[in-house]
This record gives C-alpha cells, sequence and structure tokens, in this order.
C-alpha cells in the first residue's frame, strides 16, 4: 500500500467520479482506475461498488477513508515538527562539555542563543567522562581538549580542531611572578598555587609539562570552582595556571597575566561528535553561534577545521 494510492483513493471518495477524480489529480481515468483496483486487491475487499457510470463507497472504503484521515493529518503534523525544528521553532539539545573552564565556555553562550531561539530546549552535561556519554547516544556533540594518544577513529567519533590556545600564569598585581615580563615554567612552581584537581584537564596539561623537565607540582590549595580560583588569586593567596580563555572571561583590574615558558603550555581544544549520528538543526546553530563568539575572542580554529566545520552546518 502505497501513500500514493491512498491520495487517489481519497481523491475518488469525495468526487466518486472517475474522470472527474483523475481530471483533479492530473493523471489518466485508465491510470486511476489501475491503482484503485490493485489497492482493492491488496485489500482484498471492494472499496467502491461499481454501479454503471456512477460509484458509490462501500463499508470497507468507508473505514478506509477514516484511517486515511488520521493517517494523513499524522504526515502533516510530522512535516510540521520537521519544519518548526529546521526553523528551530522547537527541539532539545544536550551538550557534553568538560567541567570547569569548558563548561563555562558553553554556558557563556547560552544566553545569546536562548535570545535567538527561545523555544529550544538546552541542556549542558558537564563530565569528565564526555566519550561514554557520547557512545551512549546521551549528548548531541562535546566541547574537549584533544587527548593525543586516544585513537578516536577507532571508536568511531570525529574530532574537529577548535582553536589552540596558551595556558598562562596569573596573580595579583603585586605578586613577584608578574615582575619579569618573561615567566619561566620551573619558577612558577616555586610559589604558593592554587590550581584544579588533578583530574582537571588543564591540570594534567601542568603535570605532563612538570614531569617532562623532572619537576614537581605541589599546589597550597586545589579546588575545581573556578570563580574560588580566582577569588583567592584577587586575595594575594597564590598565583594559578589556567587558560586564556578562562583569564578573559575573569580578569580584573587587580590581577594579571604572564604567558610561560620553558616550556610553553599550550591544549587544543575539539568538537566531538559520533560518525553515525546525525547532526540535529539545534546542533548546527548552537555550534555556528559558538564558532561566531570565538572568532570575536580572538580564538580562530584552523582553516581545514573551518571548511569541515561549514560542511557540518551545511
Amino acid at each position: 500500500m502505497e501513500i500514493r494510492q491512498l491520495e487517489y483513493f481519497m481523491t475518488l471518495y469525495k468526487e466518486l467520479h472517475f474522470t472527474k477524480a483523475a481530471d483533479k489529480l492530473n493523471i489518466s481515468q485508465p491510470t486511476l482506475s489501475h491503482q484503485i483496483k490493485v489497492l482493492e486487491n491488496e485489500i482484498g475487499v471492494p472499496l467502491f461498488d461499481r454501479l454503471g457510470k456512477k460509484i458509490a463507497i462501500t463499508d470497507a472504503g468507508e473505514i478506509l477513508y477514516e484511517q486515511c484521515t488520521h493517517i494523513f493529518h499524522a504526515l502533516e503534523n510530522t512535516k510540521n515538527q520537521i519544519s518548526d525544528l529546521k526553523s528551530l521553532k522547537a527541539g532539545k539539545l544536550v551538550i557534553g562539555a568538560l567541567p570547569g573552564e569548558l563548561t563555562n565556555l558553553v554556558s557563556e553562550q547560552l544566553l545569546s542563543y536562548h535570545n535567538k531561539y527561545p523555544d529550544i530546549q538546552v541542556s549542558i552535561s558537564s563530565s569528565d567522562d564526555l566519550l561514554t556519554l557520547l557512545k551512549n547516544n546521551k549528548i548531541d556533540f562535546a566541547i574537549t581538549y584533544l587527548q593525543k594518544q586516544f585513537n578516536y577513529e577507532g571508536e568511531q567519533l570525529i574530532k574537529i580542531p577548535l582553536y589552540e590556545e596558551d595556558l598562562l600564569v596569573v596573580a595579583h598585581n603585586d605578586h613577584p611572578l608578574l615582575t619579569p615580563e618573561v615567566v619561566h615554567f620551573k619558577d612558577i612552581l616555586q610559589y604558593p598555587l592554587i590550581l584544579f584537581p588533578t583530574m582537571n584537564q588543564c591540570r594534567k596539561v601542568i603535570e605532563h609539562a612538570a614531569l617532562n623537565e623532572n619537576l614537581s607540582v605541589t599546589p597550597k590549595l586545589e579546588t575545581a570552582s573556578v570563580d574560588a580560583i580566582f577569588k583567592l588569586v584577587e586575595q594575594n593567596v597564590g598565583a594559578t595556571i589556567i587558560s586564556k580563555t578562562l583569564y578573559s572571561l575573569h580578569k580584573t583590574e587587580i590581577i594579571s597575566e604572564r604567558s610561560i615558558y620553558n616550556p610553553h603550555l599550550t591544549r587544543e581544544i575539539i568538537l566531538l561528535y559520533r560518525k553515525d549520528k546525525f547532526i540535529n538543526f539545534c546542533s548546527k546553530a548552537f555550534i555556528q553561534l559558538f564558532l561566531e563568539n570565538l572568532s570575536s575572542a580572538g580564538l580562530i580554529a584552523p582553516e581545514k577545521s573551518l571548511h569541515t566545520i561549514k560542511a557540518l552546518l551545511k
């Protein structure tokens, strides 16, 4: 049973005349007669009584008409719902982000996104295990750091580099670390530090760099709260090592930053999603807005990534 045959049936039901119905459908009368006969053969009972040049609907035809009404209403409703999704008047978006600065970075976009698409339900899932959430289809996509040793391809995941940024040392304006323009990594570790816990990806970059230099990281205080880190730095309790993005979001007049050398601490932020998952309209709109805001902040994705993202957003 095909939708086209049901459309033919509905038109004939209303016209009760093969020639008039065929004219309305822009098909020949023999074609209409043949398709109705095919439909009747499939159902196993006549849908119309042929009374000479006139036709009448049968009881089976009345049942089919009633059901067709529901079918075509459901189809129309489906089209309207999909149209709403395309125009972003409905839908749900679940974004995964690593706890800490990336959750903050993604959250910064929520007001702009809500103002532009107020009918979209948005949820941010802050987790250290975004890969499992992606595999279990719990999130639409993730904003995370590149783990160079991880086999994304083998896990059927697509990664798109968004931008690379430095980690900076941030301290109170009176802190001795800010005296030189160039601050060496080993010198920073000699002072009291307020850092993220060891599970934090930013902290892992610091620990990896220290390991390569045969140095140890012994923070004075550890906290997962970004606000707490900056408040403690503002009180000159200690310095911190934090991403450039996070510093730009929380800088005040009483704290300053310096670049770190020997080694230069950097990290790469990526967009991650499943190969087999359709990137829905809600996701595309958020990614587009996210990229625009990154660009405004001076964080530009590599040219190759921009081409990939443009293809993704089509």
